[in-house]
Order: structure tokens, then C-alpha cells, then sequence
């Protein structure tokens, strides 16, 4: 694909190449429908700079008698509708100290929880381990 519109590289070598890696059931369309992860790769075949999978499947593979493991926990921020500010904070500040709602605590204090577990579930149709989310 071309790298540039992506800002994964310049115009006048934009060609970045993708290798799938993993499918899954496609949990929006479902059906037949499937979701294909890919690696990223430039011309010469090394891995692109953007692509952190390729270094850690290789130390991953290097181990593998180890049996390793580690968990993937779905963290990230929502915006309001200006992509100023975290999705329900005051408009011109900030919310009280963290703790009364630290990592989900209390269903009246999280805003967004269910754009989160709607996430968590779609992510378990398509057989994608999990193994929590922060939002």
C-alpha cells in the first residue's frame, strides 16, 4: 500500500507491504465475513519500523521452550465530540481525584462503559484473547 498516506513513509518510496498473520470471525458483518491482522514490510523485506509484532514473535520464538505468555488488556481513552478533552470531563478543567472511579470503579461513575464492553464483547465473537480493557 502506499506508506505516505499513512505517514509510514515518504512520497518518493511510499511502497509498504503487508503479510497476514491472523484471521478472525469478523464480529460487526459476521457470516463468512473475516477480520485479517498483517504484519507491515518494507521493499527490501525487513520488518517496517511500525511493526512491533515481527521483534516480538522473534524473541517470542526464542523462548517458545519457556512457554511464554502475556495477557492483552484493550486500554484506551475516549474524546468528546471537540477531540479536546477525555470523552464526559468539565469543559474548561478537570474531574475530582481518580479514586472514586480508578480503572471502572462504580457503574455510576464510568462514562462510556458501554462503548467498552460492546468492544470486550466483539472482541470475544472474533476469538481474539483478551484479557481485560481499561476505557
Amino acid at each position: 500500500f502506499d506508506g505516505s498516506s499513512t505517514g509510514q513513509s515518504t512520497g518518493e518510496n511510499s511502497d509498504v507491504y503487508i503479510r497476514p498473520v491472523a484471521m478472525f470471525k469478523d464480529p460487526f458483518r459476521r457470516g463468512n465475513n473475516i477480520l485479517v491482522m498483517c504484519e507491515t514490510y518494507c521493499p527490501d523485506g525487513t520488518p517496517h519500523p511500525t511493526n512491533k509484532r515481527a521483534d516480538c514473535n522473534k524473541n517470542m520464538e526464542l523462548c517458545k521452550d519457556q512457554h511464554p505468555w502475556f495477557g492483552i488488556e484493550q486500554e484506551y481513552t475516549l474524546f468528546d465530540h471537540t477531540g479536546r478533552n477525555p470523552y464526559c470531563w468539565p469543559a474548561n478543567g478537570y474531574p475530582g481525584p481518580q479514586g472514586p472511579y480508578y480503572c471502572g470503579v462504580g457503574a455510576d461513575r464510568v462514562k462510556g462503559r458501554k462503548i467498552v464492553e460492546a468492544h470486550y464483547r466483539a472482541c470475544l465473537y472474533a476469538g481474539i484473547k483478551i484479557a481485560g480493557s481499561n476505557g
